[in-house]
């Protein structure tokens, strides 16, 4: 076991130490449960990471704050400006753990567990979407490269900067304190755990008894039900997962045996790292879409050489068709229609349509018409009149 390790087990002992003076009921995520299971090693200084319900999440930032403890410091919403979720990161700060592509996410870049909320469903679906927004508007604000651009969430970005107008301090505990208070639902059915890139659901009885695993040499606790609470994690398979050896990557520098501070007097200013990555990120974003908009170019020439091609095969069988008509053979024509089916979905994605020949259009629209595809007729016809 590498000191990073040894480092997040030891995070996780104290955070065990509190939650147990203060009667706070926590769990391992599901990773380090697994790893517990199936004997498999941790190997990934990221991995300490445990869940609490929301209120007693909110206790636990409370219990730290009364009794803070050298060297360790509780980041959250409330008391980073910048820091980029609704969970709480418990940090060494003797440590490093500074990850580029998070920027400026965390104040005291050092090795920690992050401390997520079991949230509540809310019962309305408004007031569930106005929540979403205003979370998905903060994270978008955030130093965080990970997501790709959407509509949906450059909405929420531009809701959320309306309101930087009271200042990014007071917006952060602002939202940290309706999240809390809307996350913390009773009688929900269901937890939700929000993580970056996914949501996973666990039923409430999961977390009703819990049982202790050994990790490291230290015991936690963990679901009793650990088959449930795998299962809805990574599935029916989860005794066959493998979990990837952790390889650490170059834009991330992780160590338990050096203080971020004093890196960083070495290395330089964390301010310009941080200006030289926006300016990369900025230079591969012009690149990325250069080459997006090339590769469009290029395949929808290829697509107007295969329509030219296919406007030439339906005018030589147009007799062809116009017979198969005449004598309302429906299953033929449909038949021969489906390269033309085809040439027009994609054509309309493109905001056009493919008409070789009117005589031919008109007979394709009825044979639609008796196949049933209304909304396919209806999109051709909103463009052809």
């Amino acid at each position: 076991m590498n000191r990073e390790i040894k480092e997040v087990v030891k995070l996780l002992s104290e955070i065990d130490k509190i939650c147990k003076r203060e009667g706070i009921p926590y769990y391992l995520e599901p990773e380090l449960t697994l790893c517990c299971v199936t004997g498999q090693e941790v190997t990934s200084p990221h991995a300490g990471v445990v869940y609490m319900r929301t209120a007693d999440m909110e206790r636990f930032r409370q219990a730290f704050e009364r009794e803070p403890q050298d060297g360790r410091i509780v980041e959250s919403m409330n008391n980073n400006k910048r820091f980029y979720g609704f969970f709480l990161r418990y940090t060494d700060l003797n440590t490093l753990c500074f990850r580029l592509n998070e920027g400026r996410n965390y104040k005291y870049p050092g090795m920690g567990v992050d401390i997520l909320p079991l949230r509540g469903k809310q019962r309305f679906r408004l007031a569930h979407l106005w929540t979403r927004a205003q979370e998905v508007g903060w994270n978008e604000l955030a130093d965080y490269y990970g997501d790709r651009w959407s509509k949906k969430r450059a909405l929420c970005r531009i809701a959320m900067r309306l309101r930087l107008i009271t200042g990014r301090g007071r917006l952060g505990k602002s939202l940290y304190r309706m999240l809390c208070r809307r996350m913390n639902v009773e009688n929900t059915q269901e937890y939700v755990v929000r993580l970056k890139k996914k949501t996973k659901y666990f039923p409430v009885e999961t977390f009703d008894e819990t049982r202790t695993v050994e990790l490291e040499g230290k015991k936690f606790p963990v679901p009793a039900d650990t088959n449930t609470y795998l299962t809805r994690y990574y599935g029916t398979d989860y005794q066959q997962k493998v979990l990837p050896v952790y390889t650490p990557k170059v834009s991330e520098m992780v160590s338990a045996r050096i203080r971020y501070e004093d890196y960083f007097q070495e290395v330089g200013s964390q301010k310009s790292f941080i200006r030289k990555r926006m300016r990369t990120r900025k230079k591969s974003g012009r690149a990325a879409r250069t080459k997006k908009y090339l590769n469009w170019s290029w395949n929808y020439v290829k697509f107007c050489a295969y329509k030219i091609e296919l406007e030439k095969y339906y005018l030589d069988n147009k007799d062809y068709i116009i017979n198969l008509y005449k004598n309302k053979d429906y299953p033929a024509l449909e038949k021969a229609f489906k390269p033309y089916t085809r040439a027009t979905v994609k054509s309309l994605k493109n905001d056009e349509i493919f008409i070789p020949d009117e005589e031919i259009q008109h007979i394709y629209l009825d044979v639609l018409d008796k196949a049933g595809r209304t909304k396919l007729k209806a999109k051709i016809e909103k463009f052809w009149k």
